[in-house]
């Protein structure tokens, strides 16, 4: 059995502010608007190509894929943003 690891305070304030506030921001930007409009386009498009089962398959794989290497790497730059964040505030001596 998979041991679970306790999240950090940072992880936990990350997850709150991408999965609920950054969505929140995001639902009211045009550009990302743009983008989701383009996503379901090709999503159109992707559907009449008339791909068999193991092709529609092996695409949507990929496509996962790629999603959720983005979703890591979008989570981890935050994460780096924050600490960054926290160490020019100490170095300023905002805080200590």
């Amino acid at each position: 059995m998979e041991e679970k690891k306790e999240k950090s305070v940072l992880d936990i304030i990350a997850e709150h502010t991408v999965n609920e506030r950054l969505d929140a921001i995001l639902s009211r930007d045009p550009a990302f608007q743009r983008l989701e409009r383009m996503i379901g386009k090709e999503m159109d498009a992707y559907s009449k190509l008339g791909l068999s089962k193991k092709e529609r398959r092996t695409v949507e794989r990929l496509i996962s894929a790629h999603a959720a290497d983005a979703a890591y790497y979008s989570g981890a730059a935050y994460r780096q943003g924050l600490k960054d964040c926290a160490l020019l505030l100490r170095e300023t001596g905002v805080i200590k």
